[in-house]
């Protein structure tokens, strides 16, 4: 069998073709449903809605309110899909400019679909807009759809059912540039919260553990890196790969005997770190960076001098600084 390759990259199903945008992750989406009904009926029961006998869909309709992913049409409901590659979530206002079109159907649902976890698009986004409900399927929920609808269809679609499944899992968990970085942060010894047992730097030196707000304030990120870099004392210490991650309500969820405070009482994203990576010796700052967080290449915070070196070379590198 030959191996087909696109601008060089291997194209492994007929969704590569497409490409590997929101846009191109909706059209294939919404080809699958076209061809496997229990697919379709899986994921409306995820946003408590059955399909019923006409179903039609459609993609990017665009009116005077704007422009839709995907639509849904079961005759007197209509369910409106926005979709996101990463992690972000549609604002408010952008769904709101597709209330109207739900209302003038006569029902139906308003839903986001992105990498966010279930329990953040929660806190980010209303339960429902002008009485129309709002919800929420992580893509890993899309995917968990196919393997169970899988045994249950036609040959015919159990194949494109098999291709969206290997599509999503390349594209949604495809890994890109950012595994070659690492976020680097400070960590002090003051305690969350001002109290409990544990100091920020205890966290990751002594139960390899890691977090942070989630979806608030400060760009904290929503997809988690690949790599952490540690620093305290003027020098970075540890580099740490992030094994898995996870997303809590509050610190206070996993840990009750931090306080609660403002800072505390807020989705945090929480990373379990791996063993830390050999390094030659603590790297110095080179500059005083303070609480600033970074993100610079793995190879630079090897090689480098200092932080601002590897910082700075990892800007030229990769074209942010000429």
């Amino acid at each position: 069998m030959a191996e087909l390759r696109r601008y060089g990259a291997a194209v492994d199903t007929v969704f590569d073709l497409l490409g590997d945008n929101e846009n191109d992750l909706t059209a294939a989406l919404a080809f699958t449903l076209s061809k496997s009904s229990v697919l379709t009926d899986l994921l409306l029961q995820l946003v408590k809605l059955e399909t019923g006998r006409d179903v039609a869909l459609r993609l990017e309709t665009a009116d005077e309110s704007g422009r839709t992913d995907l639509e849904i049409d079961l005759g007197k409901r209509l369910v409106i899909v926005e979709a996101k590659r990463g992690a972000g979530l549609p604002t408010t206002r952008q769904l709101n400019k597709y209330v109207k079109r739900v209302l003038e159907i006569g029902s139906g649902a308003l839903v986001t679909l992105s990498a966010a976890p279930s329990i953040y698009a929660e806190l980010a986004v209303p339960s429902e807009l002008s009485g129309v409900p709002v919800s929420h399927i992580p893509w890993a929920d899309v995917l968990e759809a196919i393997s169970t609808a899988y045994p249950s269809e036609s040959r015919d679609a159990r194949r494109w059912l098999a291709e969206l499944g290997r599509y999503l899992r390349k594209v949604i968990y495809l890994s890109d540039p950012a595994s070659s970085w690492a976020y680097c942060v400070s960590v002090s010894r003051e305690k969350p919260g001002g109290g409990g047992s544990r100091t920020y730097k205890d966290f990751v030196v002594n139960e390899n553990i890691y977090f942070h707000p989630y979806g608030v304030g400060s760009n904290w990120p929503l997809d988690p890196p690949t790599f952490m870099a540690f620093r305290w004392n003027g020098s970075v210490h540890q580099i740490r790969r992030v094994m898995s991650s996870e997303v809590i309500p509050t610190l206070q969820a996993r840990w009750p005997d931090i306080p609660l405070t403002e800072e505390t009482d807020l989705p945090h994203a929480v990373y379990k770190l791996g063993p830390p990576l050999p390094m030659q010796g603590p790297l110095p700052s080179g500059a005083n960076y303070r609480a600033v967080r970074l993100r610079v290449l793995i190879d630079q915070l090897l090689t480098q001098p200092t932080l601002k070196d590897a910082y700075m070379q990892s800007k030229v590198l990769t074209g942010q600084q000429r």
